[in-house]
């Protein structure tokens, strides 16, 4: 009956390690999923219970406002090049 305590303990463990330990690049991962529509339901309630909400929130401003400065860039580079 402890064993099965402590293998109940041991998963608990490794699943909250496996949650603190997603990092920068996760983050980034995450947020370019969601803008993009195709983040599983797994990996969104990952980050539901992980996630500090600044941070996503943060990222995403980040990430649309690339997103808007690359699609300007190129806009421009095509009209540029029909105009020749």
């Amino acid at each position: 009956m402890s064993e099965n305590k402590e293998n109940t303990q041991n998963k608990d463990q490794f699943e909250a390690d496996k949650h603190h330990g997603r990092g920068f690049l996760a983050l980034i991962q995450s947020t370019l999923a969601a803008i993009f529509g195709v983040q599983s339901d797994k990996n969104r309630e990952e980050d539901f219970k992980q996630g500090d909400a600044s941070q996503f929130i943060t990222m995403g401003i980040i990430a649309v406002v690339v997103i808007v400065v690359v699609m300007i860039l190129v806009v421009r580079s095509v009209l540029e090049s029909a105009g020749q």
